[in-house]
């Protein structure tokens, strides 16, 4: 990745505004909270939670979740932003995973290692399909199809249950079997 983690930070925050301000967000982040609610987890992971927005969202929303970024600078934004949010630096164990627009950023075998901590029971995944000229300044490392990653998932036990189409249209929800 060439961009830091900071500016990283900066370029959502600042660029992107995906902040607790920006309505549509919050609104996108309150349908995935929603869709979410009618599988009663037990506790959620924001795996990459970024800027924090779907984790304070699924709080608000009654959610035991935790909040999980690799990055120091997003974690230390989340607990100034959000007190109430229980920030962690390292995966626990979560019956849903939330794992939006994270996986390009990781390798397959991260990407199995990070599952096989956790142990989730559902994963609400989304992982853009698209290549770009900034993938490698953004740290676009792992971009496949959606059949390519059901695959994927079918390798490490999962299934396909929903195609939600939120927070975006490649976004599919999947059980372990």
């Amino acid at each position: 990745m060439i961009i830091t983690e900071e500016e990283f930070l900066r370029a959502e925050v600042d660029d992107m505004n995906l902040t607790m301000q920006n309505v549509e967000f919050v609104n996108l982040a309150i349908s995935v909270a929603n869709y979410c609610n009618k599988f009663n987890p037990d506790n959620v992971i924001d795996y990459g939670c970024g800027t924090g927005v779907y984790s304070e969202v699924m709080r608000q929303h009654g959610f035991d979740v935790m909040a999980l970024d690799v990055f120091k600078s997003h974690r230390d934004y989340c607990k100034k932003e959000y007190p109430q949010l229980k920030v962690i630096a390292r995966p626990k164990v979560a019956d849903l995973m939330l794992f939006i627009e994270v996986a390009e950023h990781m390798t397959d075998e991260e990407i199995v290692k990070a599952v096989d901590f956790i142990e989730p029971r559902l994963i609400l995944f989304s992982s853009t399909p698209h290549t770009t000229e900034y993938d490698l300044e953004w740290g676009h490392i792992n971009i496949k199809q959606e059949d390519e990653w059901i695959k994927f998932w079918n390798t490490l036990g999962y299934k396909v249950l929903e195609k939600p189409q939120t927070p975006t249209g490649w976004t599919i929800m999947i059980e372990k079997i």
